[in-house]
């Protein structure tokens, strides 16, 4: 077990600092190693050290280096537009493990420990910070968008290949409505943001992106996050209106969205359904009864979060202004109430309203979102600046991906699941460099 944790480490070392020898954009695939399991070939918890080391304090150590390396340039966040946001989020994140201890909650070790999802904010600043050049940020989005179209097509592939594939990997898998393999990918949120990357590149005509489009829609529609499918879809034609695209190309550009998604829907159909009789059956599984679910707040998935999130809400009415903070299982308070709660920890990612109220109360929620939607304006402002085609979309990308976040938080619990704020984190802080390198440039354009 030693030995293979050191190799580990030693792996993940070597190969980031070969390639940031090349580029400082290395840095993001020594990031996306780990967090994705070494793309789906490592079992996390073979380099684990109960209670003291995961892949999450992997990543924490790669951001902090970033970071440390780059403490002299410190100043480039004054001039930085998403700087004050995330500086906000930074304080969330102290109030977090500062409040527990302060309140005889927990420890400081485990209120840091406990800390480790909301953690991942810090990638915006080592990102940020880390990279220089224009070749740094295109080296860094082709590795973030490369990794998301590798996870949609080994869940293509998957269905194809079944157990042959994935008894090779370190996922976990089950069949899903006896007909598909769901490959539990924890950082597969990826996906969307390749998915809405691709299909923003196709709006603003930069060419070759509609297979990537289809390939990422039905890479989405197999992991089976249906709530995901449906905002990301209703999002869409949102964002085109509110980035100025006009209500003639809205209007095209959303047809050829639904067109999109409903010809993903039939090629999974027909190749997997075992005919056009199916597809009735496998458009309610994926889609249809989602809705119902949603509007009737019915359904096995959401009745039994439900029944997990019912004892925490009694709890976060104890101290429903300012939460919790972080509180870790083995804490204080965690041995409190763990007879009290159904589950291994307090903080609950499949309810993001509770998990987020648990941590933050009311007053801290309201907050919270609020930055996030802060984001999201500043995002759609810059796509709407049209500073250049290739820099709007990867604005609206991310705008794009934050309301789908948002949306989606009452059923998951993306704006406090770790695997979802680094890709995030990550793609925010290569936004931030660009728009400064860009500045940049266009000040010496003007002085020439």
């Amino acid at each position: 077990m030693d030995s293979l944790f050191l190799l580990y480490l030693s792996l993940i070392f070597f190969i980031g600092l070969a390639i940031i020898f090349i580029s400082r954009a290395g840095l993001i695939l020594l990031i996306l190693l780990p967090a994705s399991q070494m793309l789906g070939f490592l079992d996390p918890m073979s380099i684990a050290i109960k209670g003291t080391f995961d892949i999450h304090a992997l990543l924490a150590l790669i951001l902090a280096g970033s970071i440390l390396f780059s403490i002299h340039r410190l100043g480039d966040l004054r001039r930085a537009r998403l700087f004050t946001p995330m500086l906000i989020l930074a304080a969330f994140w102290l109030f977090g493990v500062i409040y527990p201890v302060l309140q005889g909650y927990s420890s400081l070790f485990y209120s840091l420990k406990a800390s480790k999802e909301f953690l991942m904010i810090f990638a915006y600043f080592g990102v940020f910070l880390f990279l220089r050049t224009e070749k740094d940020v295109k080296w860094g989005w082709s590795l973030l968008l490369a990794l998301g179209f590798y996870y949609a097509l080994l869940e293509i592939i998957a269905q194809i290949l079944g157990l042959s594939l994935l008894n090779h990997l370190a996922f976990a898998y089950r069949k899903e409505a006896f007909i598909f393999w769901k490959v539990y990918l924890q950082f597969w949120p990826v996906i969307l943001i390749a998915l809405l990357h691709s299909y923003y590149e196709s709006v603003y005509g930069l060419g070759g992106a509609y297979l990537r489009t289809a390939v990422g829609f039905i890479g989405l529609l197999l992991t089976f996050f249906r709530s995901y499918l449906l905002a990301t879809v209703s999002v869409i034609p949102c964002m085109l209106l509110l980035s100025k695209q006009g209500l003639d190309k809205t209007f095209w550009k959303s047809f050829a969205l639904v067109g999109t998604a409903g010809a993903a829907l039939l090629t999974v159909g027909i190749t997997m359904g075992n005919g056009l009789d199916k597809i009735e059956g496998i458009s309610d599984e994926f889609v249809f009864s989602g809705v119902t679910e949603l509007a009737t707040n019915s359904g096995g998935a959401l009745v039994g979060r439900e029944v997990f999130a019912r004892p925490r809400r009694k709890i976060i009415d104890k101290s429903p202004y300012l939460g919790y903070g972080f509180i870790d299982k083995e804490s204080k308070y965690g041995l409190a109430v763990k007879k009290q709660v159904i589950g291994e920890t307090l903080g609950f990612v499949d309810k993001g309203d509770v998990d987020v109220e648990v941590k933050f109360g009311y007053l801290g929620g309201a907050l919270l979102y609020g930055t996030f939607i802060y984001l999201v304006v500043i995002l759609l402002g810059l796509a709407r600046r049209g500073l250049n085609p290739q820099f709007s979309v990867r604005c609206l990308t991310m705008a794009s991906t934050l309301v789908i976040f948002l949306l989606v938080q009452p059923v998951h619990a993306p704006l406090s699941y770790s695997f979802a704020l680094l890709p995030l984190c990550i793609a925010l802080g290569l936004i931030e460099r660009e728009q400064s390198l860009i500045i940049v440039s266009n000040k010496r354009t003007l002085s020439w």
